[in-house]
C-alpha cells in the first residue's frame, strides 16, 4: 500500500490516504481494484460521495476494514453491534453513524447514556 497526502474538497484541508496494491492475479473470482482509503474519515463526512475515494463513508470505512486497516486514526467507541452481536470497535463518522469493525454493518448511533467516571 502507497501512503500519501492529498487535498480534501470536503474538510477543506489535505488528509492520508492509502492507495491498496491492484491484484496480481487474473481470474474469474471477484477481486477489487487498488482503491483509495481515506484514514481520516470522521465527523466532517457527512455528504454522499468521498472526492477522493468516489465512495459513500459507510463504503470508505468497508474499505478499512477490508484491508485490516489499524483503527487509532479513526473515532471509535465500543459497543455491541445489533448486526453481528459482537463486543466491537465501532467507526464513528458523519452526523450519526457509526459501522462495525467486525461486520461491517452500518447504523445510526445514539448515547444511551453516560456512566460516572
Amino acid at each position: 500500500m502507497k501512503n500519501q497526502q492529498l487535498f480534501c474538497g470536503a474538510c477543506d484541508r489535505p488528509v492520508r490516504v492509502l492507495i491498496t496494491e491492484a491484484p496480481t492475479i487474473e481470474g474469474h473470482a471477484s477481486v477489487h481494484d487498488a482503491e483509495l482509503v481515506c484514514l481520516e474519515i470522521g465527523s466532517h463526512c457527512t455528504g454522499n460521495m468521498c472526492p477522493l475515494g468516489a465512495a459513500e463513508p459507510s463504503a470508505m470505512v468497508g474499505r478499512i476494514i477490508r484491508n485490516g486497516i489499524p483503527l487509532d486514526t479513526l473515532q471509535t467507541v465500543k459497543a455491541r453491534c445489533p448486526s453481528c452481536d459482537s463486543e466491537a470497535e465501532m467507526i464513528l463518522y458523519g452526523s450519526g453513524k457509526a459501522a462495525c469493525s467486525v461486520c461491517g454493518s452500518n447504523g445510526r448511533w445514539v448515547v444511551d447514556h453516560l456512566e460516572e467516571a
